[in-house]
């Protein structure tokens, strides 16, 4: 992950609600922030009261303990993401095999990594992150559901409204705590001053549509408050299921000017006024890491390396630009795609007799349950 740009700061705001039906949350949630970096963690359990919390729980706990925003080690963000989520599977895994009434225990989990403008996701289940910009509102979803209906949506079986309505909506095909081995999506984003970002899970997403979170977003410039109108308005409609909330804002930092400019308050002589004065960084300016311009596809972005910028740009004053395909870096290095081939979707079996975990949590706790081949 990069350095985090001057004059960048993160104000965010997380929350949580039983909502109006479940007895007990099954949501958790961790929201960490530090010196220049956001880490934000939702996950959402299933299989049952004690069980679901219990998978989210450790779930949090595992990447809270083993994941450091500003570890010396050279291994990239990403990678190291990984390898304690990868971590945080096993121990649930582990603990349901250790406690036979914690058998069929699961978790979604979304994260978001930011530091600067620089965000990195990892996706595990249908809990979702949004990216919401300024300009006019737009909302885009980052992460992709691994359920049922998400992989007929992308089939062309079905269209995203049905899949709004669909029977089999709370049917996951990946989840944490199911096999010992889990795929985690990684996704990145390039933010800016403005945007905000939304982790939710589907609690949420049940009551409130994406447009309608665009609008939330940017009604109040304090991210406590917008949080706290999006718990309230999905427990006015209903509130079927656990909600968690946490957004994120992409503000400049003011004070870094002042910051900057500090160095003019030293006194100096007469003789000296007329002088030139250098700062060592520019505070009106933030570097950006890498260059876009327009190529053939005009809803496609080629962004370069932050080392091939400099080369690109003299080439480019002297009217001869050259640039090798392979020097290209895709606007989202990772495209995560259903693990169910368009092939298979019509033979897709899912059982339809009642789960097992069914009858632990009421009638309604069938909301996140995965198919029990996995």
């Amino acid at each position: 992950m990069q350095k985090p740009e001057h004059g960048i700061r993160l104000p965010s705001s997380a929350r949580t609600s039983t909502g109006q039906v479940r007895q007990n949350n099954e949501d958790n949630i961790h929201l960490w922030a530090g010196d220049g970096f956001v880490l934000a963690i939702i996950a959402d359990g299933m299989g049952g009261a004690a069980a679901g919390e219990e998978a989210s729980r450790i779930a949090v706990e595992t990447i809270k303990a083993g994941f450091k925003p500003d570890d010396s080690d050279e291994a990239p963000v990403t990678e190291r993401l990984q390898d304690t989520i990868h971590t945080a599977n096993l121990n649930i895994v582990q603990k349901a095999a250790n406690s036979p009434e914690m058998r069929g225990m699961g978790t979604t989990l979304t994260l978001a990594f930011v530091r600067g403008t620089y965000a990195t996701f990892a996706h595990v289940g249908d809990s979702r992150a949004y990216l919401v910009e300024p300009d006019d509102e737009t909302i885009t979803q980052i992460t992709i559901d691994h359920s049922y209906v998400q992989a007929l949506v992308m089939a062309g079986h079905i269209t995203p409204e049905q899949a709004e309505t669909h029977s089999m909506g709370n049917v996951l095909y990946r989840a944490l705590g199911q096999n010992e081995d889990v795929d985690v999506d990684i996704y990145y984003k390039r933010l800016h001053v403005g945007d905000r970002l939304i982790l939710c899970s589907d609690g949420l997403t049940r009551h409130i549509k994406a447009n309608e979170l665009a609008k939330i977003a940017f009604s109040d410039p304090n991210p406590d408050v917008v949080s706290q109108k999006m718990i309230d308005l999905a427990n006015q409609r209903g509130g079927e299921d656990n909600i968690s909330v946490i957004v994120i804002a992409v503000e400049a930092d003011p004070t870094a000017v002042r910051d900057d400019l500090s160095s003019l308050s030293t006194p100096y002589e007469d003789a000296d006024r007329d002088a030139t004065i250098i700062l060592k960084n520019n505070p009106l300016k933030r570097t950006r890491e890498t260059v876009e311009f327009a190529s053939a596809d005009p809803h496609d972005t080629l962004r370069l390396p932050k080392q091939k910028t400099q080369e690109w740009l003299e080439a480019h004053e002297n009217g001869t630009p050259a640039i090798d395909e392979d020097d290209f870096l895709p606007d989202e290095p990772t495209e995560p795609i259903s693990p169910i081939p368009e092939s298979e979707i019509d033979t897709l079996k899912v059982p339809t007799a009642t789960p097992t975990n069914a009858n632990r949590d009421g009638a309604d706790e069938g909301r996140d349950t995965l198919t029990p081949d996995q």
